[in-house]
């Protein structure tokens, strides 16, 4: 009896450190105002975490909708949408999820994910429901009629389908899940992104039957039918409702590379290839054609119904081409940039407002990821600063609150400082992590404590010219691929002088040695 007390007891005191106490990301800078909001991110981003949860769903503005009930138990799932909406988005799920993996939301990216899959549907013509409930349920007022006969989860019994398939679907998002299910993979090296026969389903359709069916001309490129309850062809549901739009192709071209990489995972070598060709091909016809103008060397960033190229700012339809890479790194992706940068001006409500000027704020939270890869340090900054500055605010939709109570806004901060300034790109199949500091001059140093990739645990420090990297919790080896923009002959690695390689990111050269570091080992990299 005793020994069996004593045995049950060593479970429980092994058991509650690892559940009660585990400790989430953080980071240490020199920049308090970053730190501070660094902080009220992660924080913030776990207000919306609905796991564990019951609530109402199909609730919004309009109250009670369609297919409402007052307590239902929740899925793994976080808040990803309009908070007087009882549901999640396609859009914003996409755009937090990095954010959600690093604030420690694994399972409810996985189950949101696997979700959105199991709704993409031929009845659908291989779209999903734009937006769920928290219990996984279709939330009905995004999808009031929809297609076919068969009975829909959240739907009440008795519904009788109206005539029409009026439901909300942007060509955009559907792309957006494959190429967000490979970044999930690529920082939790989960199997189930590779085995999970749902999410695979969904991987195969989109990037073939969706394009297919969607593309009447046959140039590769899946088609609107106008605004967002016909079909989209842009997340810009305002302006022009164009035929085909910059921010679908982008999306496609990396579609197209994550179900490459997703082939290869199963060894598929032949078919990633072709994926891989394909991705090419669509690359090489958008510079090559699909965005030239002759009037302007600036990119057509959409087709209108009538078959004309617009080459005229159009928000998202115009940032999404080089924030996918579609655009090629060079003078014109560069004039397209600093355009975009014209267009904008200094953000709704400041003194150098814009027409381009987005009026909500979520707009603003894709610049960033916008100007990062091209070590455009400082404009990346600038709109971190905004979206920061901008937080107390009151939200274009009133009933938001400030424009901090968007999850978005939270969820994108985190991540833009991991990926963004921190340069930090993930590969936990295959144990590997890389980074290259992108630190304005408002910076000197940016210290992360507590970042999970896979089954490691890992600190980063950075400054311009020196990268620290701790493998501090793992059962196995770290590659560490340490990168600084430049040309250089040689690094120092705990001292040691290092040759380094050189290579080439989104046009810019960087110079980079790879480290491996056993479990408790760290390295210190300077030029």
């Amino acid at each position: 009896m005793m020994i069996k007390l004593a045995f049950n007891t060593l479970l429980l005191l092994l058991f509650i450190p690892f559940c009660s106490f585990a400790q989430e990301i953080s980071l240490k800078s020199d920049n308090k105002y970053l730190e501070e909001n660094f902080t009220w991110a992660v924080q913030k981003a776990n207000t919306w975490k609905m796991t564990g949860k019951s609530g109402e769903i199909n609730r919004h503005e309009g109250g009670e909708g369609l297919g409402y009930k007052a307590e239902v138990k929740f899925i793994p799932s976080y808040w990803a949408g309009y908070a007087h909406r009882s549901a999640y988005y396609i859009r914003d799920f996409v755009h937090q999820i990095d954010g959600a993996h690093l604030v420690g939301m694994d399972e409810e990216n996985f189950a949101m994910m696997e979700k959105f899959a199991e709704y993409t549907t031929e009845d659908k013509k291989w779209y999903s429901w734009w937006a769920l409930n928290f219990d996984g349920s279709v939330f009905t007022l995004d999808a009031p009629n929809p297609p076919g006969i068969g009975t829909y989860q959240g739907y009440p019994s008795d519904f009788v389908n109206k005539p029409g398939e009026s439901f909300v679907r942007e060509i955009p998002a559907m792309f957006e899940l494959v190429e967000k299910a490979w970044k999930s993979y690529l920082w939790t090296g989960d199997r189930r992104y590779i085995e999970d026969e749902k999410l695979w389903r969904m991987y195969e359709k989109v990037v073939t039957d969706f394009v297919s069916l969607h593309d009447s001309d046959g140039n590769g490129i899946p088609e609107g039918q106008g605004d967002i309850f016909q079909g989209s062809s842009t997340y810009n549901e305002a302006d022009i409702h164009p035929l085909e739009a910059g921010d679908a192709i982008g999306s496609q071209y990396q579609a197209y590379l994550a179900y490459a990489a997703f082939l290869s995972e199963r060894n598929l070598k032949q078919q990633a290839k072709e994926q891989e060709k394909n991705a090419a091909a669509l690359k090489d016809y958008f510079n090559t054609n699909w965005s030239v103008v002759e009037v302007t060397n600036l990119y057509a960033s959409a087709t209108t119904s009538s078959h004309e190229k617009y080459p005229f700012f159009n928000k998202e339809t115009s940032w999404f081409m080089p924030m996918k890479l579609l655009t090629e790194p060079g003078p014109r992706n560069e004039a397209y940039l600093d355009f975009i940068s014209e267009e904008l001006g200094d953000g709704v409500g400041t003194a150098n407002a814009k027409k381009g000027s987005p009026a909500n704020i979520e707009a603003y939270t894709y610049l960033p990821d916008t100007y990062f890869p091209y070590g455009r340090v400082d404009e990346a900054w600038k709109w971190m600063k905004y979206i920061i500055d901008e937080k107390e605010k009151p939200h274009y939709v009133t009933k938001q609150g400030n424009n901090g109570n968007y999850p978005e806004v939270s969820f994108t901060l985190v991540s833009q400082v991991v990926e963004g300034l921190m340069g930090i790109e993930p590969n936990a199949a295959e144990l590997t992590i890389s980074t290259i500091p992108r630190l304005p001059a408002e910076i000197q140093y940016l210290a992360l404590s507590n970042l999970k990739i896979g089954e490691h645990t890992i600190e980063v420090y950075q400054s311009k010219n020196k990268t620290e990297i701790t493998n501090s919790a793992s059962s196995s080896p770290l590659t560490c691929n340490i990168r600084f923009y430049g040309e250089h002959k040689h690094m120092f690695a705990n001292g040691k002088k290092t040759k380094a390689k050189t290579a080439m990111l989104n046009g810019k050269i960087y110079s980079f040695i790879s480290v491996q570091l056993n479990p408790g080992e760290k390295v210190v990299a300077t030029l």
